[in-house]
């Protein structure tokens, strides 16, 4: 057939154009503009792979799934005569797993029908390829690295700089994934977390679970590979276990794995994951990855490093501050650039940005001092200590040592100055007091005729006080003291004693203390105490030390204390007799006055006797006139008579009254009065009290409430009870205002019961509670009605005391009521046997006189 290009030239015959296909170095083909296979080599058969038995025309090149895909649009621009012809790069996948890349060249020719027909051939330019792709990968990471060195990532945190890193490198070398691990094998459990996982098409996502890794074999085999430094390649045939889980489920055929390490540990691992399995990755880029990895390494030990300086540096300025000292350091010119907190406070300032900026010439005192001061710094090497005075903010001098010294940069230029200052303001206030001490110490000694001294064992020479050379009469130029000058003065009959004592207790290091005389001119002596410690260090006995005094004074009146002692022993035989003589004399004595207790309990008895006779007496003329006046008084009818008659009953009824209220407190005061003793019902008496009293409650209209609970009880004379009570509910019902009030309350106090009776009657002043218990006394006019003879209180009061009860009253004033309480024993019969008891053993005394008489 005849075929002409699309120049409408003539072309070769169908014969020769096949064999020209045939012969092809490269695959070739002929398409139409569909790309329907026309014609083909058997190479361009081996890239499609078309059987040989398959027939050409049920093929087309521009498939989806055909490595030709891309060439559509080439196609139909050289077939539509856009252009002559044209060329590109296709990538094909051969059965050995490799990716081999070929130059297709595309032109268009008409053959015999005048259609348009694509001719289609290529050569093989892998190696060209790969060269010139691996070449552009460097070129872009080490474009990628130099950058990084000349921008500001490396001073970002290692964390910024690793995500930095997996970004801009994945995308120069156009990886599907690049993810960071992180490793913690310092603390187990070793813990693997994915920090950070980079996608080329999404950007960072958040990362996998990492834990199965911890159990994984084959990464575990990894981690120790990885620790050689060594970047590690993995291919999906070759992983298993859990990396293999991780290619799979992130659609990746191969990755790498770039080790980060520090001290031996492996703290890191980049990976960057590629989606073809058989992708080359060259040693220039692992090489490169690893400069990379190195540089995020650096950067976490540099991280490290400012984070051990940081906590070196809050540290020191921790222990600084802790004990007090003030840190500074100043610029070369000597203004503060750095304050220790303990320094601003000392100086009086509220923060250090108040004493930042502030020459350091501004806080030595005096001002004159600081020239010479940075002088004597400058002019010399190393730290410096001295002593000088700050000033601080409210003009107080602080006393302080001072240690500082000059620092300089890594190219020896001066920097500033650098130390620490103590406040040694108290140090000085005790050195003061030490020399104050040391003086008075002096002193005292000399007083108390006292010196110190301590003994060398090697030098066998004693270091003493000054007042050991007066001791012991040695001129005071002398340097030292030799035992030979205590020998030497000692009193002949001492010596044996001083040569025994002293040298055995310095050598076996034990405490001695022993008194020897020294010689004085015209056979007198002094006495002298010495008294020793061992000195002892790490075990070993060095010498002594102790005090040297004088004892003759002491000893001269130890003697005359003897003395004075023998002459009180004299006397105190003599004072014995004495007391022997006296004890007798209190004896007889004794007697004397229990007998005349006894005369005088017959003289009392005999009174109430007396008062008992008198009353009975009294009361005889006085019953028949109380029951014969009143008949008298209605058989009279004159009303002068009758008025004379009425104050004459009245009379005679007051004076029957008193007679009996008299012996009623005779008998109270009776020694020998002891009722019978009984349990009593508190509440059920003083309703028996109140209702002795009705008639007057109800003449007055008054309420009496009484509070007192069933249980309550004490022991004692029902009589008594009534006599207390009667008394003390009597004056509160008689002296209370009409329609008033009283009420009776009761308090247990374990032992005892206190019972209170209050009333909102007239009251008493206060100048007047202090008498109203005293016989015949009555506070105010208000009580001096006819009939009232001022012995119930008395009596109430003479009553409680027999059973060790008290009584007390309390108001406010006139016309504001009272309130009476008594505290009653709840038992006091141990009381009233004690006082029966005493009675009894007075009797039987005097009946022993009497029958010895």
């Amino acid at each position: 057939m005849n075929i002409k290009d699309n120049t409408g030239h003539s072309v070769q015959s169908e014969q020769t154009l096949i064999s020209l296909l045939l012969n092809m170095p490269g695959p070739a083909c002929i398409i139409d503009l569909t790309g329907t296979i026309i014609l083909a080599n058997q190479k361009f058969k081996d890239i499609l792979k078309i059987p040989s038995e398959k027939e050409l025309f049920s093929f087309n090149i521009l498939t989806f799934d055909s490595p030709f895909h891309d060439l559509s649009q080439d196609i139909t621009e050289v077939g539509t005569g856009t252009y002559k012809s044209t060329h590109k790069n296709i990538l094909f996948h051969s059965d050995d797993g490799l990716v081999h890349c070929y130059r297709i060249a595309i032109t268009s020719f008409l053959d015999e029908k005048q259609e348009t027909l694509i001719f289609i051939s290529g050569c093989n330019i892998t190696e060209e390829y790969y060269i010139s792709t691996e070449q552009n990968r460097i070129n872009a990471l080490h474009g990628l690295i130099r950058e990084m060195i000349s921008s500001h990532l490396l001073d970002l945190h290692p964390e910024e700089q690793i995500q930095q890193i997996m970004s801009r490198v994945g995308a120069v070398m156009k990886v599907q994934y690049s993810s960071y691990l992180e490793i913690d094998e310092i603390s187990p459990p070793h813990s693997i977390q994915e920090r950070f996982l980079w996608s080329h098409r999404y950007g960072f996502l958040i990362g996998t679970d990492m834990d199965e890794l911890r159990n994984d074999p084959q990464f575990l085999s990894i981690m120790s590979e990885l620790k050689s430094h060594q970047p590690i390649i993995f291919r999906k045939q070759q992983t298993n276990g859990f990396i293999q889980k991780l290619l799979e489920e992130r659609q990746s055929g191969s990755l790498v794995m770039i080790p980060l390490i520090r001290d031996s540990y492996l703290i890191g691992i980049l990976i960057f994951w590629d989606a073809a399995e058989e992708r080359r990755w060259i040693q220039v880029e692992l090489t490169t990855l690893m400069i990379l990895a190195g540089v995020i390494e650096t950067r976490f030990s540099r991280r490290q490093i400012e984070g051990t300086l940081v906590k070196s540096e809050q540290k020191f300025q921790s222990l600084i501050d802790q004990i007090g000292d003030m840190y500074f350091m100043t610029d070369k010119s000597g203004y503060l650039i750095k304050v220790s907190s303990s320094m601003v406070k000392n100086l009086g300032y509220q923060s250090a940005e108040y004493l930042q900026g502030t020459s350091l010439e501004n806080v030595v005192h005096p001002p004159e001092f600081w020239p010479i001061f940075l002088s004597d710094i400058i002019s010399s090497e190393g730290v410096k200590d001295y002593e000088i005075q700050l000033i601080t903010r409210d003009q107080k001098i602080i006393y302080s040592s001072i240690s500082c010294r000059l620092i300089y940069d890594d190219d020896g230029m001066l920097q500033g100055i650098e130390g620490v200052i103590r406040d040694i303001s108290r140090r000085k206030q005790y050195g003061d007091l030490l020399s104050d001490i040391e003086w008075k110490l002096e002193q005292a000694q000399r007083i108390a005729r006292m010196g110190v001294w301590s003994y060398d064992n090697h030098l066998e020479r004693f270091r003493v006080s000054p007042e050991v050379f007066s001791l012991l009469g040695i001129p005071p130029d002398r340097n030292d003291v030799v035992i030979d000058d205590f020998i030497s003065r000692t009193y002949p009959n001492d010596t044996d004693k001083f040569l025994h004592y002293f040298p055995l207790a310095v050598k076996q290091g034990i405490e001695f203390d022993f008194e020897f005389r020294i010689s004085l001119e015209e056979e007198k002596f002094k006495y002298l105490r010495i008294k020793g410690k061992p000195l002892i260090k790490k075990g070993i006995v060095q010498g002594s030390f102790g005090i040297l005094q004088d004892t003759t004074e002491r000893k001269d009146v130890e003697n005359h204390l003897m003395k004075y002692a023998t002459e009180l022993e004299k006397k105190t035989i003599e004072l014995d007799e004495m007391r022997t003589q006296l004890l007798d004399m209190n004896r007889d004595l004794d007697y004397r006055v229990r007998k005349r207790t006894v005369q005088i309990e017959d003289l009392l008895k005999q009174k109430d006797e007396f008062i008992q006779i008198i009353g009975h007496d009294l009361k005889t003329p006085l019953t028949p006139l109380v029951a014969i006046l009143p008949y008298i008084r209605k058989k009279v009818t004159d009303p002068e008579l009758c008025e004379l008659l009425d104050n004459t009953i009245e009379d005679v009824s007051t004076i029957r009254k008193l007679v009996t209220t008299i012996l009623d407190l005779a008998q109270m005061n009776s020694l020998y009065m002891i009722s019978d003793i009984q349990k009593i019902h508190i509440r059920e008496m003083i309703d028996q009290i109140v209702s002795d009293n009705a008639y007057l409650i109800h003449q007055k209209s008054l309420k009496i409430t009484n509070n007192i609970p069933d249980e309550y009880q004490v022991l004692m004379s029902p009589m008594h009870f009534e006599t207390i009570l009667g008394n003390l509910i009597g004056n509160a019902i008689k002296y209370s205002f009409i329609n008033g009030n009283v009420t009776i309350d009761a308090t247990d106090l374990g032992d005892s019961v206190m019972l209170s009776i209050k009333d909102e009657g007239i009251g008493i002043e206060p100048e007047h509670i202090s008498r109203v218990f005293e016989e015949f006394y009555r506070a105010d006019n208000s009580r001096h009605e006819r009939g009232s003879h001022g012995l119930g209180l008395a009596i109430a009061k003479r009553v409680a005391e027999i059973y060790h009860g008290i009584i007390t009253v309390e108001s406010a004033g006139a016309g504001k009521g009272s309130m009476f309480h008594l505290h009653l024993k709840k038992n006091p019969d141990t009381f009233l046997k004690k006082r029966e008891g005493l009675i009894q053993t007075i009797i039987q005394k005097q009946g022993e006189e009497n029958g010895r008489a």
